[in-house]
């Protein structure tokens, strides 16, 4: 495995590649989880304290107590430490964290390239060695994940036509564009049978056709979500296994034909949590962000699954990550983006709103309403918080624009 590397106590950090190395073998984490390693890393036995850490590990984008400790827990879990007795990450009560292991750095292999750059954490620009990495890797995707091997008398740009075709259905999200995406996927396959991105998009359309649109008797209101699909019972039925089954084997053989596939990770941690094994599904989600930092589906996907796991303070930081990805997106996707961009930030609001932070629910309403002027939830949320603060008057006045362009009423 190339690349530089820095040594910890009994452990080999290859930054470039997310990996940890051991007396017992390999380990990948999430970039971010090491990033926050070799923050650490940078000032062996100094205290950072826990807005210097979120600084440097979320940039501008707000994040929880509770956040932080999950990626400290999960450095802990990755190095085997014991937070009781720790040899690696220690807590120091009231202030921060701190790296107690030696430090040291290996020199880089014969054939990689030498003279890192200097680094916003002060030693060896690892961060953006491994961002670097990821650009790469990301870039492989894009042109790989479309050009698996056709058969013979196939054409791979008439296959890329056809899945682009059929992702563009698939994100509609109504049954009928669904089926129409499952159809030109299997057209493809049919043809070509180790394509992984028509396997990846086979498996979310089946996915996604068990969640939304199967199991229902009439009457029965429209499934939106995943949460939704297991409070029905109906994902945990013999025929709804059996079609999830299949969506996990077809994700499978997609990652297993291009490993650097995110969409197909991502397909396969959709599949999983819908089998609900969470704790696999999570593995298979962060695999998918650590080809694809910006997978903001992804981060998506594991808002909900935070919250299906029992731990919901963790799902709002992965909408706001998701939010700020999708800013950074959306002049290159913005017809995926649109529909998404104000129901993330809605949704945030509304968690704020719901732990008892008005002040940052205001702003993230503002910030639907800054890029929807005429989103009608953020109007009726923001005039709410008008009201409570007694501005009665710019609440009345937001309502009367809404009324005047829309004729919807607050």
């Amino acid at each position: 495995m190339s690349g530089p590397r820095v040594i910890i106590g009994d452990w080999q950090a290859v930054p470039a590649t997310n990996r940890l190395i051991g007396p017992d073998g390999e380990v990948e984490v999430e970039p971010r989880v090491m990033d926050l390693l070799m923050l650490l890393a940078s000032k062996p036995g100094e205290v950072f304290s826990k807005t210097e850490i979120a600084d440097a590990l979320w940039g501008d984008v707000h994040v929880n107590d509770d956040a932080l400790a999950r990626s400290v827990f999960k450095l802990r879990k990755a190095l085997g430490d014991d937070a009781r007795n720790t040899r690696y990450i220690a807590t120091v009560p009231k202030r921060g964290y701190r790296l107690i292991a030696e430090v040291s750095h290996s020199p880089v292999p014969a054939h990689t390239a030498e003279g890192p750059a200097a680094n916003r954490f002060g030693r060896v620009h690892w961060v953006g060695l491994a961002a670097c990495l990821i650009i790469l890797v990301a870039g492989l995707v894009f042109f790989s994940s479309n050009t698996s091997t056709p058969t013979e008398g196939t054409s791979p740009a008439a296959s890329d036509e056809r899945i682009a075709r059929a992702d563009g259905f698939y994100s509609q999200f109504t049954r009928i564009d669904n089926e129409a995406a499952l159809q030109l996927y299997q057209s493809v396959l049919d043809e070509a049978p180790d394509n992984a991105a028509a396997l990846a998009g086979l498996s979310n359309a089946l996915t996604q056709r068990v969640i939304r649109y199967q199991g229902k008797s009439e009457g029965d209101a429209d499934r939106t979500t995943l949460t939704q699909a297991i409070e029905s019972g109906w994902l945990q039925s013999d025929e709804a296994v059996a079609r999830l089954d299949r969506a996990i084997a077809l994700a499978r053989q997609a990652t297993e034909i291009d490993p650097s596939h995110a969409r197909a990770w991502r397909a396969l941690g959709l599949a999983l949590a819908a089998r609900q094994d969470f704790e696999a599904a999570e593995r298979a989600y962060e695999r998918a962000l650590i080809i694809n930092p910006d997978d903001w589906g992804t981060m998506i996907n594991l808002s909900e699954l935070a919250a299906l796991m029992g731990e919901p303070a963790r799902s709002t930081p992965y909408l706001e990550q998701a939010w700020t990805a999708m800013d950074r997106s959306y002049q290159s996707d913005p017809v995926a983006i649109r529909p998404w961009h104000s129901e993330v930030g809605l949704a945030i609001a509304e968690a704020k709103v719901a732990s008892s932070q008005p002040q940052d629910a205001e702003l993230w309403y503002r910030r639907v309403l800054a890029l929807d002027p005429l989103n009608a939830e953020a109007v009726r949320g923001l005039t709410a918080l008008l009201r409570q603060y007694g501005d009665t008057e710019a609440a009345n006045e937001l309502c009367r624009d809404l009324a005047r362009a829309t004729d919807e009423a607050c």
